[in-house]
This record gives C-alpha cells, sequence and structure tokens, in this order.
C-alpha cells in the first residue's frame, strides 16, 4: 500500500512539511501495529521518489485518476489524505498574588501563559489499483486542542476503520 505525503493547509496555507510528516506518522503507526494490518505500507522515501518522476506532487493529485497513481507508484492500493489545520483561538491563564506591606510599598509578582488553540480535520480515501474505492472517511478532533499536531488522533481513530484492519 502507498500512503502518498498529504495535502495539508494551516489556516488556508499549504505546508508540505505537515503533509510528510503525517505521511511518516501513519506509516509508522501502521508498521508498529503491523499484526492488525492485512497490507504492508510501502517505504515512503519510494512513494516520494516515484512520485516525483511522475511529476506528481500533493497539489496535482487531482489531475490524476486513482489507477494513473497505482500504476505510476507501483502499488496494489493507494491511501490519499488532507488535513485542514485552522487556528480557533488563543487560550491565556494568568497567575499572581500580591503582599502589601504598611500604606506606603507593595509587592507583587504575576504570571500569564497564551496558547493557540487549533482544530484539525483529517480526510483519508484508500483505493485498489483499479481505482475502486475501498474506505472514504473523515474526522476532526472533538475538541479544539492546543496540542499542535492533535491531527495524529483523527489519524489513528480512522486507521481502526480501514478496511485492512483486523
Amino acid at each position: 500500500m502507498a500512503i502518498l505525503p498529504f495535502a495539508a493547509t494551516e489556516d488556508g496555507h499549504y505546508n508540505e512539511q505537515l503533509g510528510k510528516q503525517a505521511q511518516q506518522y501513519l506509516i509508522g503507526y501502521i508498521t508498529k501495529k503491523q499484526k492488525h494490518f492485512k497490507v504492508v505500507p510501502m517505504n515512503a522515501r519510494d512513494v516520494n521518489v516515484k512520485m516525483h518522476k511522475a511529476g506528481i506532487t500533493p497539489q496535482t493529485l487531482d489531475d490524476y485518476t486513482t489507477k494513473e497513481l497505482a500504476d505510476a507508484i507501483g502499488a496494489g492500493y493507494i491511501l490519499i489524505g488532507t488535513i485542514d489545520k485552522t487556528v480557533q483561538g488563543t487560550a491565556s491563564t494568568n497567575t499572581g498574588f500580591a503582599t502589601a506591606t504598611g500604606n506606603s510599598s507593595a509587592m507583587g509578582v504575576s504570571s500569564g501563559n497564551t496558547q493557540k488553540q487549533y482544530h484539525a480535520t483529517v480526510y483519508i480515501s484508500i483505493f485498489s489499483k483499479d481505482g475502486k474505492s475501498l474506505y472514504d472517511g473523515n474526522k476532526a478532533n472533538v475538541f479544539i486542542d492546543s496540542t499542535t499536531d492533535s491531527w495524529k488522533n483523527s489519524i489513528v481513530w480512522q486507521v481502526r476503520h480501514f478496511p485492512f484492519y483486523h
């Protein structure tokens, strides 16, 4: 099975590094849990080199049929994924204390922390080499999360619904 680099956007901007990170993460996850799968993922480097030689990029996937992708890569199955990640706001926490002595002097300390909050939706489709759709799903993180890689939870949830998982 060829797991293609994900087409990833972060706040509407294409993020190639995030797409390759998701590809590596999914390959690593399936490899680590191989006893639960009926397929073996191809090496990411081999997939990416074959795509490059064929002139295929994550941005141009829609220019090819799944059969053309499978033929170009030499895979029995193709997994195509997308991550849409957006910042939904920030969360701030403030802590502090103050001590006053007498009427003329005061001492105090205050600190705070601001974190970005992310929302990510992961779309995954799996096709056989003849173009037949075997899986088509999406999963968003349930809660807006301050973890930048919360998309991993959405991938793991979907993996358990793949047709090759047992």
